[in-house]
């Protein structure tokens, strides 16, 4: 076997340089995206965030008439906070179960109860009148298919509105659902004037 000399293997080892037309050509390199094209990437994931946050934390409603007034008068935008459990008190937005709007009203029971609404305009829960900041009184609602006592399920919203002569709440049709919650409402813009 032939014996190199040092020569002879650093020669060996050093890279090939390229001839020809691979040697005249400049090594390709990704261009790094333009200011539109960064522009219009923190749009695109500004739009995802905002999209998520809309969808599972926070609402944006507007209020159609004065059903929750002094509260919330018509044209109110409102801002709704999804993760926080509900109580009684809380004012909430709701799609209303059989038209489909969406409403917002005042939870004035939660769970397993016996709701009384009487002809003198009084709320009974349980027997007991609740302590409310509700100026107006509670009666029946006319053409209403909800019976009074109306007795509860478990995991069920009873919902009034605070301007209680006239409306549509859960005198109109019955407990709602948690699933029919679209959030507590945690913020009022009052737009009239804007």
């Amino acid at each position: 076997m032939p014996v190199m000399s040092d020569e002879n293997r650093r020669a060996e080892t050093l890279p090939v340089e390229p001839t020809g037309e691979k040697a005249r050509a400049p090594a390709a390199r990704k261009k790094p995206p333009g200011p539109l094209m960064q522009l219009l990437i923190k749009i695109a994931l500004l739009a995802v965030l905002a999209a998520i946050v809309l969808t599972f934390v926070l609402g944006i409603h507007v209020q159609q008439g004065n059903s929750m007034y002094p509260f919330l008068m018509d044209g109110d935008l409102l801002i709704t906070y999804k993760l926080d459990p509900y109580r009684v008190g809380d004012a909430v937005a709701y799609r209303d179960p059989e038209t489909g709007e969406t409403a917002v009203s005042r939870i004035v029971a939660v769970g397993e109860n016996t709701i009384q609404v009487t002809d003198y305009g009084e709320l009974l829960i349980n027997g007991i009148a609740p302590q409310e900041k509700v100026f107006y009184p509670t009666s029946p609602l006319e053409g209403s298919s909800v019976e009074y006592p109306y007795i509860m399920r478990k995991g069920g919203y009873f919902v009034l509105d605070d301007y209680r002569t006239e409306g549509r709440d859960s005198r109109q049709f019955g407990q709602l659902l948690k699933e029919e919650l679209l959030g507590k409402v945690v913020y009022v813009f009052r737009r009239r004037g804007i």
